[in-house]
């Protein structure tokens, strides 16, 4: 155990034997602290559990935990049973997280005062808070669910304010629209921040694992002058961007870390985050890498374009520079890395790209001289005319593109097959391709998208969308720090999560 770390694994075993093993990998982990979910243990065992826990309460700082369903708990518990936990649970546990409307059961000294909210951001946020603060407590803990990074602003000014009264807080906002407050709450005061033991064990949503909080974003590391980077994006909780640039950061010894949000609210996010004219969440951004949906968006949201991203005619990088936001493109770059890897001249090549928005616009502005025969197939034809008008090439609908084996090189441009609702789904669900044709998908995953899982079958080259966000990530990093990127060190950092 660090007694230095404020990172808390959260553990939901269900039996005693689950739960000594749990421990055991937890404490391998060197948390600050360790909570058992004792909600999520069957009931016959609930009080060997509970004696078994407390053998290892001299090893770690240990938090019990017996919430109900409604509070976000593994299963229905009635008051009765609520009460006689809490009456009965022996002394020994650094903490006891009670919720609010149990705090008269239990006389144990160390108990941390939650409460849950899992529809929304509450507007009366700061006055529930200081509700659950009259209490005699060792901390006051309080969890909502943001539908984004900006409806999340509330909470992260409850932490701050609650900081600056020397309350000792745990403030938490659930969900991917949250990762980012948990990575840096701790750096703002915050008692503690939940971390899961692994990919499978998270007993919240949003939970980023021990590993990455410790490995990858140096959460006890950060600071209050601690440099903010990001990707900015809808959908964002797989996005790969994190295990590039946190290790470049770290790297080159920069007091930097680089974080998810998830962003509906573009011109939100932008103006009470980000611009250093209006931003009201404290943080000094220095850059942003910007996805789906957001690189045309964004455009009328800076100050500056560079002249790639004027070529290109999107935006997926942004420096923060002497209070001023400026525009760049390193798409078409980092497009074109992986075809030059593959194919020496695409002079004469047979292109087909699918999409209508900025990723398509990026795609062709990669191909401007290079004398390929180009179709972009999109469902909205018309948005795929207006695309750019300083490279030739013809337009037909999506819907109409099954036989692309005709074409030497296939761009998917679009998000289907990214995490959500079309996860599952490729553009052109009934394709034939042929043997020798390249596929490539700038959808990021860690695994196929259905789109090259049927180009593979047919013994096609596939070129995943990694590939792409590494060598345009290189190019970010190197436009917000000046510094080249070690290229095998991103690899191996993405070849790390893909294990994970």
């Amino acid at each position: 155990m660090r007694r230095d770390s404020k990172i808390c694994v959260a553990i939901a075993p269900s039996n005693t034997s689950e739960l000594a093993m749990r421990l055991e990998e937890a404490m391998e982990l060197e948390p600050g602290f360790i909570e058992i979910r004792f909600d999520a243990v069957e009931p016959s065992e609930l009080f060997a559990a509970v004696e078994k826990a407390l053998q290892f309460a001299s090893r770690c700082r240990l938090i019990a935990t017996f919430r109900p369903e409604a509070e976000g708990g593994f299963r229905q518990i009635s008051d009765t049973e609520r009460k006689a936990f809490w009456r009965d649970l022996p002394d020994g546990f650094w903490g006891c997280d009670v919720e609010s409307d149990a705090v008269s059961w239990t006389e144990h000294p160390n108990k941390i005062i939650s409460r849950h909210d899992f529809n929304g951001v509450t507007d009366n946020i700061e006055g529930i808070f200081d509700e659950l603060a009259e209490a005699e407590a060792r901390a006051v803990k309080l969890a909502v669910m943001p539908s984004d990074t900006a409806a999340a602003l509330p909470a992260w000014k409850t932490l701050l304010r609650a900081s600056e009264r020397k309350i000792k807080a745990i403030v938490i906002a659930m969900g991917d629209a949250g990762m980012w407050m948990r990575i840096l709450a701790p750096s703002r005061g915050a008692l503690l921040t939940y971390a899961s033991l692994d990919g499978k064990g998270a007993t919240a949503s949003g939970q980023v694992t021990a590993d990455e909080m410790r490995e990858l974003y140096s959460v006890d590391e950060i600071d209050e002058h601690t440099k903010i980077y990001g990707v900015i994006g809808d959908p964002i909780g797989q996005s790969l961007s994190p295990n590039i640039h946190d290790p470049l950061f770290r790297q080159a010894g920069l007091n930097a870390v680089f974080l998810p949000f998830l962003v509906k609210d573009l011109p939100g996010f932008i103006e009470k985050f980000v611009h250093p004219r209006t931003q009201e969440a404290g943080l000094d951004f220095g850059g942003l890498s910007v996805t789906m949906p957001h690189k045309l968006a964004i455009i009328e949201l800076l100050d500056e374009l560079d002249e790639s991203a004027r070529k290109a005619g999107a935006v997926n990088t942004v420096k923060v520079e002497d209070g001023k936001l400026i525009g760049f493109n390193t798409d078409a770059d980092g497009f074109l890395e992986p075809l030059k890897r593959r194919v020496h001249d695409l002079k004469g090549t047979s292109i087909a790209i699918f999409g209508s928005g900025g990723a398509a616009r990026a795609c062709l502005s990669a191909f401007v001289g290079a004398g390929a025969q180009i179709t972009v197939f999109a469902r909205n034809v018309e948005a795929a005319e207006g695309l750019r008008n300083d490279v030739k090439y013809s337009v037909a609908d999506l819907r109409d593109g099954n036989d692309l084996s005709g074409f030497d090189i296939i761009v998917n441009a679009t998000p289907i097959g990214m995490r959500g609702e079309f996860e599952s789904v490729s553009p052109v669900p009934n394709a034939r391709f042929s043997e020798g044709q390249i596929v490539y998908d700038l959808v990021t995953k860690l695994t196929d998208t259905p789109l090259l899982a049927a180009a593979r079958r047919v013994g096609a080259t596939i070129v995943p969308g990694v590939e792409m966000l590494i060598s345009q990530g290189l190019r970010q990093f190197e436009i917000w720090t000046g510094l080249r990127g070690d290229e095998q060190l991103v690899r191996e950092s993405i070849a790390k999560k893909m294990r994970r």
